[in-house]
């Protein structure tokens, strides 16, 4: 039997992904939950459309529904335009609502700052860390990789590349990333190699300049290709935001082993000095981040 993925968000990215599954047919059950009941009528065309899938099916659902889902995907709310403060009233009413109707997968969130949202419905809900996550870095991580083997004229398979920290501001650990067993920076000790310093420099600016855009769509690629695995029970290695197990608790991107059942933690990331000061200035962000989000609702009671 097919698993369950339950997928709640803002209509035209639900139909976004919605027409991006068909297209990849994977072997599970999509149920959508409309935001409002003026929209079902717009998901008609892609549930028709489901029925020539092989694998994949597209059908609307109720609350009865995300007691038999594994994974209830998150994309940017309709009204992400309010203040975050009323945006995270409307998630804990959501969490509160998936729990009560018999919820035991995952969340995932898949749209913008989802280091705020991956935190305070952990939070909210009271879940385990390994059932909360979100994409954070990992679609930058792999438009890197892509960029990177491109470089070097080898295959994606070959290239490992680590981004941390949040979607927004990414940061690459050169340290941390690998082509085949060879850490990339040992290319650069190459006279005849295909990449310098300025090149990693230059792509790293590049990488920053492509997150300030629009995401959605690469995030959307990239979730459907980390489902695919899932779906074949691969266990990837992969930076995603999730509750990190530190003290104050926040989230953000680091690898992790994102498996079919949830999330698994690996040892502490070692990080080249730059790289570990520039993380943890980003982590003290996002802590002030949710330490402000925190009292304006603990204020707004």
């Amino acid at each position: 039997m097919a698993p369950t993925m339950m997928i709640q968000g803002a209509s035209d990215q639900v139909r976004q992904l919605l027409q991006q599954l068909l297209t990849a047919d994977l072997p599970v059950t999509c149920v959508v939950v409309p935001e409002r009941a003026e929209e079902a009528p717009t998901y008609q065309p892609l549930v028709v459309a489901s029925a020539l899938c092989a694998r994949l099916t597209v059908r609307l659902g109720t609350a009865a529904d995300y007691g038999q889902a594994q994974w209830l995907v998150l994309l940017d709310q309709p009204h992400a335009e309010r203040p975050l403060t009323e945006q995270l009233a409307i998630l804990r009413r959501l969490t509160s609502r998936v729990l009560e109707n018999g919820f035991q997968g995952q969340f995932v969130f898949a749209g913008d700052q989802d280091q705020v949202f991956t935190y305070f419905a952990w939070k909210f809900s009271g879940i385990a860390r390994e059932r909360v996550w979100g994409l954070g870095t990992a679609p930058l991580g792999q438009l890197l990789t892509a960029r990177l083997a491109e470089r070097l004229a080898v295959s994606p398979g070959s290239v490992r590349t680590t981004v941390i920290g949040q979607a927004s501001e990414p940061i690459v650990a050169w340290s941390r990333t690998y082509v085949g067993p060879i850490p990339i920076l040992m290319y650069l000790a190459n006279a005849d190699g295909r990449v310098s310093a300025d090149d990693l420099s230059q792509m790293e600016t590049w990488l920053q300049r492509e997150a300030a855009g629009s995401l959605t769509t690469l995030r959307l690629v990239s979730l459907i290709s980390l489902l695919r695995r899932l779906l074949a029970q691969q266990a990837p290695i992969i930076s995603v935001t999730h509750p990190q197990a530190v003290k104050p608790v926040l989230a953000a991107s680091s690898p992790v082993l994102v498996t079919p059942q949830g999330l698994r933690d690996l040892t502490d990331l070692s990080l080249a000095e730059g790289e570990q000061q520039a993380y943890q200035q980003q982590l003290t962000q996002i802590q002030d981040t949710i330490a402000a989000l925190t009292a304006a609702q603990t204020e707004g009671k």
